[in-house]
């Protein structure tokens, strides 16, 4: 008995622009007939139609997609008549190429996997249609379900071939483009001149636009990937106003560089910086255009450079406004070392009684030399506080009514050094 694939028939004939059917098309009409190619070219338009309704952006690519949906409802028809060879596969060149090019056009994963369940529900229906029209009516309910099941067997197969073709034109996409921008803003950040419209063009991202710049960075195999630290970079960004814009370039696996484009917010209503599980951010400042786009890097290069200096800093997001001056101090580190063991002497040293003494006297020295502010801010009594305050001064030498620019200064670099700088020497 003849399969009722053979009776399948178009509503309209198809002519010329038929070309570019594969070898699929010649199996078909050879073994099903005319009707049943036009047949699949009609539920490939229908699949097309329905894709692009749901997913608007790739009315662009119409052609494209309904070459790739007319091969598959090709494949499917050979799957249901029982031509495909024992390795049945829905997958095409057609289908490995429209899954590249959503790569290509910076489409999600997620919108190829919503295409394939949308065309997979067209087809579905199409067929599981024609063969209650068309199937001896005694057959029309294993015939269903026969059809379901083979559906059903070759979805994962079709689904995970998309996928991992897309997924590979995305990392070669993606490369090539975050090559391009890694140069570009390093010719930027070398102060070399560009063109703004082009540089524009090529980051995605206005540079004459008030801008932050962020570090981020993971040191624990068990930290965020590159991918991941993207993340990170919008809720830092909220502290200064709403990000406009990023650009976020990831430099190796386990650091990336970023830029937004803020709608600076007043001081006083700023969010608190967030902070995230074996992450370092840094930022530089607001600044404004190009040169703004330059400065706000190299400040957040600066703040690296200042949280790198000790070899296990805290997972903490600093920005440059809160430590411009220990920036400048630190600047040349063992300079500021020499200079903390010429100003604090043995007040120095990492043991808990100098760190001890060195908070107190800090604290003193920043509240005005107030003997009550301290003893509260610490929690300890107002003759303890004297007590300290006049033990620090005796160990690190300071002459009474002397100038304290200098110790203020030593206290302040002291904590971030690494080493005391007695045991350089």
């Amino acid at each position: 008995m003849s399969h009722w694939t053979r009776e399948l028939t178009g509503a309209r004939p198809h002519g010329p622009e038929l070309d570019w059917l594969g070898p699929e098309e010649d199996r078909v009409r050879s073994q099903l007939g005319d009707g049943a190619v036009d047949w699949a070219i009609e539920v490939g338009d229908r699949i097309t139609a329905k894709v692009t309704q749901e997913i608007p952006v790739l009315r662009g690519i119409t052609e494209a997609l309904r070459r790739a949906t007319t091969s598959t409802t090709l494949q499917a028809l050979t799957l249901v008549a029982g031509l495909a060879e024992s390795e049945v596969s829905l997958s095409s060149t057609e289908e490995i190429e429209i899954s590249r090019q959503f790569a290509r056009r910076g489409l999600a994963l997620d919108d190829l996997l919503r295409s394939f369940r949308v065309g997979y529900a067209v087809l579905g229906a199409a067929l599981l249609d024609a063969a209650t029209q068309l199937a001896p009516k005694t057959q029309i309910s294993t015939e269903l379900r026969r059809i379901s099941v083979l559906l059903l067997e070759v979805m994962d197969d079709f689904i995970s071939g998309g996928a991992a073709a897309f997924l590979d034109e995305q990392d070669t996409w993606t490369a090539s483009i975050t090559a391009a921008r890694f140069d570009l803003v390093t010719k930027i950040l070398d102060g070399q001149p560009v063109d703004d419209g082009r540089a524009e063009q090529v980051l995605d991202y206005p540079l004459g636009a008030a801008h932050v710049a962020i570090i981020a960075w993971s040191e624990s195999p068990r930290g965020l990937t590159g991918h991941d630290l993207r993340s990170v970079v919008g809720p830092v960004l909220r502290h200064w106003g709403a990000p406009a814009a990023t650009l976020v370039i990831p430099v190796g696996s386990d650091t990336v560089w970023a830029w937004g484009a803020v709608r600076p917010a007043a001081h006083a209503s700023r969010t608190g910086l967030p902070e995230f599980d074996g992450v370092h951010i840094v930022a530089g400042q607001l600044g404004h255009g190009l040169e703004g786009f330059r400065r706000s890097h190299l400040e957040a290069q600066a703040v690296e450079r200042l949280v790198r200096l000790n070899p296990e800093p805290p997972h903490t997001t600093t920005i440059h406004e809160d430590v411009e001056l220990e920036v400048l101090l630190l600047a040349d580190p063992e300079a500021a070392r020499q200079f903390v063991a010429r100003q604090l002497g043995a007040l120095a040293a990492d043991d808990p009684r100098m760190v001890e003494l060195r908070s107190t006297l800090g604290q003193y020295l920043d509240m005005d030399r107030s003997i009550s502010k301290v003893a509260a801010a610490e929690h300890i009594a107002r003759n303890t506080v004297t007590y300290r305050v006049q033990q620090a001064f005796s160990i690190c030498a300071h002459p009474a009514g002397a100038p304290t620019a200098k110790l203020r200064a030593a206290l302040m670099v002291r904590d971030w050094l690494a080493t005391s700088p007695q045991q350089l020497h």
